[in-house]
């Protein structure tokens, strides 16, 4: 991939097993139309307890399709619930016939730290959840917002095996703290940036959608501009984005909306 074609383009626009809470039986009626059923689970892990719910809105079918959300920097921690307050979780809520898929929705426990350095928690969460039937393993896609939308994006280029599509919102290519938690004050993604041209040759196995504010000022709109760039340039990449003039940080309550979103992500997991 030539960098001044990129240049140009741009110019131009992670065991130990297991402690679950008893499992649930899927032969359960369906709750009355309009409300979801939310699942709650733990997990220990490497020494460290994981909560994560599974969410059942009406229309989704158990061993269907199923989409993996991993939340933002505040809603982390242990409490299994505010991982299902902010972004996608509430959007299923209030319009829950609009999402037919089974949510897998993990909590990172620890806020200064990304998505990858709890990537053992999230593919044994992952791998739980279909062995107790909530979905089909080769029908999964993910999204994910802000420290979310960069797991969505770090996941989907490293398990592009396990992934059908992709929805990075307010996402960002290279991680913001390191292994040690501490911040790491990084330059920003440009279309030629090693990490973004990386993340870009992997996530060509799958459709991406990407998602972000023009006004955001938290993970700067040119991380999400720089990684379709660089998608676009790769043959045979199938890459959408999608860019909210007045939105800030808060981009998800529009890309959650989106009336396609839900269609575009059950149709790549058939």
């Amino acid at each position: 991939m030539a960098v001044t074609h990129l240049a140009a383009m741009a110019a131009s626009i992670v065991l130990s097993m297991v402690q679950n809470t008893p499992e649930p039986e899927l032969s359960d009626p369906l709750p009355p139309p309009g409300e979801v059923r939310v699942h709650d689970f733990r997990m220990e892990i490497d020494g460290r307890t994981y909560a994560w719910s599974v969410m059942i809105p009406p229309g989704a079918e158990a061993g269907g399709p199923g989409l993996l959300f991993l939340h933002g920097r505040g809603e982390s921690g242990d409490d299994g619930k505010r991982n299902l307050t902010v972004g996608l979780p509430p959007a299923v809520r209030r319009n829950p016939d609009r999402w037919p898929m089974v949510l897998i929705v993990p909590q990172k426990p620890v806020q200064n730290s990304e998505w990858e350095d709890h990537a053992a928690a999230v593919l044994a969460i992952l791998d739980e959840a279909a062995e107790k039937g909530f979905y089909d393993p080769q029908r999964l896609a993910i999204t994910g917002l802000s420290q979310g939308g960069h797991g969505t994006i770090w996941f989907a280029a490293n398990h592009s095996d396990r992934f059908r599509a992709a929805a990075p919102v307010c996402g960002y290519v290279d991680r913001r703290f390191d292994e040690q938690n501490i911040r790491i004050a990084g330059p920003g993604a440009t279309p030629d940036a090693p990490g973004v041209l990386d993340a870009a040759e992997r996530l060509s196995a799958m459709p991406v959608w990407l998602f972000h504010g023009a006004r955001d000022d938290v993970v700067p709109p040119s991380e999400s501009r720089s990684l379709h760039t660089a998608l676009s340039a790769v043959e045979g990449a199938s890459v959408r984005y999608t860019e909210y003039p007045r939105a800030n940080h808060n981009s998800w309550d529009a890309a959650y909306a989106e009336p396609d979103l839900p269609a575009w992500l059950v149709r790549h997991t058939r």
